[in-house]
């Protein structure tokens, strides 16, 4: 009994840490459990776990009750009572979230910006949406802006950020070249949208060819989304 209380604080530790790492929560809990272990412990469960637990059997609840193509306003609805009872950053960016998905750019970055405060100001994914929600609301130079900040804080960009960087700065050669060396559809889908609408097809259907010939030669890929880009790529030329 006596080694079971011994170690049931450093089981509880590595638990929390295993929670913090699996869920994607700022590394500067990872810090606090550190240094401050067994406060940092307690604040942690106040702060991220006790109020992800209330929230999560509404969450649930939600989610399968939000079927179908004609259930947007209730989700919403549902979402902005669930964040007026537990405004946590989880149900915050899922608002803005689906804010963005009904083109309420403006309410949507509203929301992402209040996320980015005390230990999330710097966090890499709601800094992206925030970015993603002020391209589509048409305020680029606030966009770019933001993407020059999170690129500062993040130097290995995955694939996503890439692309909008490319986007933002208009350069959408260096886009085409991208796709030819990575074989990424979305890629080769976004610059040849850009290319079709200035009418330079002739590189969209040099891009549709080789997406065709990757298709051929690697049917996995048929199974994946590089399937459904490469449908709506060459539908641009139809």
């Amino acid at each position: 009994m006596h080694t079971f209380l011994t170690l049931a604080p450093y089981a509880l530790q590595l638990l929390l840490i295993i929670h913090i790492i699996k869920n994607a929560k700022p590394f500067v809990w990872l810090w606090l459990l550190v240094f401050v272990p067994y406060i940092g412990g307690i604040v942690y469960l106040i702060v991220e776990v006790l109020p992800d637990c209330a929230a999560d059997g509404r969450l649930r609840t939600l989610k399968r009750s939000v079927t179908g193509a004609d259930r947007p306003a209730k989700q919403l609805a549902a979402l902005e009572k669930l964040v007026q009872r537990q405004g946590t950053i989880t149900n915050k960016t899922l608002l803005a979230d689906a804010y963005q998905k009904q083109a309420r750019y403006d309410e949507a970055i509203a929301l992402y910006e209040s996320c980015l405060a005390g230990p999330y100001a710097s966090d890499v994914d709601i800094r992206f949406k925030k970015i993603t929600a002020l391209y589509n609301a048409g305020r680029r130079d606030e966009a770019r802006a933001d993407m020059v900040r999170l690129k500062a804080l993040v130097p290995q960009r995955n694939a996503a950020h890439l692309l909008l960087d490319l986007e933002l700065n208009d350069d959408y050669d260096a886009m085409k070249a991208l796709f030819f060396q990575t074989n990424n559809f979305e890629a080769g889908y976004r610059c040849a949208v850009h290319f079709h609408e200035h009418n330079r097809d002739d590189e969209v259907a040099t891009i549709v060819a080789e997406m065709k010939d990757n298709l051929t030669a690697y049917r996995y890929l048929k199974k994946t989304d590089s399937n459904h880009w490469y449908k709506k790529t060459k539908k641009l030329l139809s």
